[in-house]
């Protein structure tokens, strides 16, 4: 293994975890309280995925600030761990793939 597939591993997985983890927050900090106003607000919060919890969060103002800024840096490291897997993961398959290959040769 090289430097390369380390850092493509510890990014991903970290922005991943740390994404994941931050959705999560946002969802437990939003959606309770978006039923705390009723039926009408709180269904699309629970059935829109993100998009209905952050419009939530950004129509009541300063006091869900903290969740709404969660939810959108949570989705975005979610999306940028999404970008590695799907731009670099085939390239260090076809690498590993590749030099398993040549191991194999040389047996």
């Amino acid at each position: 293994m090289d430097w390369g597939f380390i850092a493509f591993a510890i990014a991903s997985t970290l922005s991943l975890a740390g994404g994941g983890l931050l959705l999560l927050v946002g969802y437990i900090g939003t959606v309770p309280a978006a039923f705390s106003f009723g039926l009408k607000t709180g269904l699309p919060v629970l059935l829109v995925p993100v998009i209905g919890p952050v419009w939530f969060a950004l129509s009541r103002g300063p006091e869900f600030r903290r969740p709404a800024i969660q939810l959108i840096v949570g989705l975005a490291l979610v999306a940028l761990a999404t970008g590695l897997i799907m731009g670099l993961g085939p390239y260090f398959a076809d690498k590993m793939v590749a030099e398993m290959v040549e191991a194999a040769k040389n047996r």
